[in-house]
């Protein structure tokens, strides 16, 4: 809300001869000073932080007003609100993801060790961005996280390689991607609901717990389909117990990637570096993944891996990591429940993908299931909700 005065600035001393640190203890309350730093408009701004109220330049007028975020972000040749950049970076963030799973389904086909494909996927975001990322830190020491952040993130890191990378790579020879990935999402965005109620304080209408109904229901569905699929030549057989177990893979996995993206928006939201937190989440995979692949595996089956096999995992972690820069920019801009609505599209594009790359059963329960996870994550509301960026961010 703007504050009932507005001061024309000449030389810090507003009309009423007020400079700006009497103006702290106006009506603004607890404040800071943003001077010229974001995009108003045509006008180009640097900002000033102070221990006074959020305030704005527009034009030649201070405005005070109570705001935690800035209302123009810059992305590129864009000017756009948060909600609405972060919808953006999100969106780059689903077609990342959804070619990335691609990519791992086809090395589940392939027979390709699991732990191994995910290793070698997360070790191309690590010698992309690591040189980067310790050059930066010995410039600016700061930028690298430590103590409790730093100790967040590598569990939220070995959480995600261990529990959530796995479970899905496995899930996808026993229900395919047509059936993991929206099951894995409805996890996701239930667990986020929670979780970040409870620990982000993010608020939770009942339009979002009927919208979790929903999506309850759109998993039963699911379960349904990948149960009366019947073998395929892209599949493990049908058993029941199989695919409860898959379904029980994806709550993990969902449950681990809603922690992911809290742990996320926690660290970034201070000082931390987005390509410190690239590094750390996937350099624990690389640094548990590879070892564990050597021992169970041995180094000659490993060793002995077919060329076209590194290709799909190196295509695999180039899309993840332009998916993972983008979503971590996201998380900053957006609340973390938004950010998981949006990313919800790999829903149908798993859906697809599945049915027409991978000849995937396609059946009723399939289509119902599919469709009512998208009308249940439609039901969430806007993902670009302004008010409910401010409030949080």
């Amino acid at each position: 809300m703007f504050a009932k005065f507005q001061a024309e600035i000449v030389h810090g001393v507003n009309p009423a001869g007020k400079t700006l640190a009497q103006m702290r203890k106006h009506d603004c309350g607890h404040v800071s000073i943003v001077l010229p730093t974001l995009c108003v408009g045509n006008a180009t701004t640097r900002s000033v932080v102070s221990t006074i109220s959020p305030t704005v330049f527009r034009g030649d007028l201070l405005y005070c007003e109570e705001m935690k975020s800035p209302s123009t972000v810059r992305l590129g040749p864009l000017h756009l609100s948060p909600a609405a950049a972060g919808a953006l970076c999100c969106a780059v963030s689903v077609l990342g993801y959804s070619t990335a799973n691609i990519c791992m389904r086809k090395l589940s086909v392939l027979g390709c060790n699991l732990t191994w494909a995910i290793c070698v996927k997360e070790a191309v975001t690590v010698l992309a961005v690591g040189p980067w990322l310790l050059v930066r830190t010995l410039r600016r020491p700061s930028s690298f996280p430590t103590g409790r952040p730093l100790l967040i993130l590598i569990c939220a890191g070995l959480a995600t390689e261990l529990i959530g990378n796995v479970a899905v790579q496995w899930g996808y020879g026993i229900v395919g991607l047509a059936v993991m990935i929206p099951a894995d999402t409805a996890f996701i965005l239930v667990a986020t609901a929670a979780l970040g109620s409870l620990l982000l304080k993010e608020h939770v209408t009942g339009r979002n717990l009927a919208a979790l109904g929903v999506l309850f229901a759109a998993l039963t569905l699911l379960g349904l389909a990948a149960a009366h699929a019947g073998p395929t030549p892209q599949l493990s057989s049908a058993n029941p117990w199989m695919v409860a177990a898959a379904i029980g893979a994806a709550c993990a996995a969902g449950i681990v990637f809603a922690l992911l993206a809290i742990a996320v928006r926690h660290c970034v939201t201070g000082t931390t570096a987005y390509a410190a937190v690239v590094v750390i989440i996937t350099g624990t995979g690389v640094l548990t993944l590879g070892p564990m692949s050597f021992y169970f595996a041995g180094a000659e089956r490993l060793l002995a891996t077919p060329v076209p096999q590194y290709g799909w995992m190196f295509l695999g972690g180039v899309c993840n990591l332009i998916a993972f820069l983008f979503l971590v920019h996201g998380l900053r801009l957006t609340t973390a429940m938004h950010v998981n609505v949006i990313n919800a599209g790999q829903v149908a594009l798993a859906a697809v993908s599945g049915i027409v790359f991978f000849r995937e059963p396609c059946n009723p329960w399939l289509v119902s299931g599919v469709g009512l996870m998208i009308a249940g994550i439609f039901a969430f509301g806007s993902p670009v909700d302004q008010e409910a960026v401010d409030a949080h961010v």
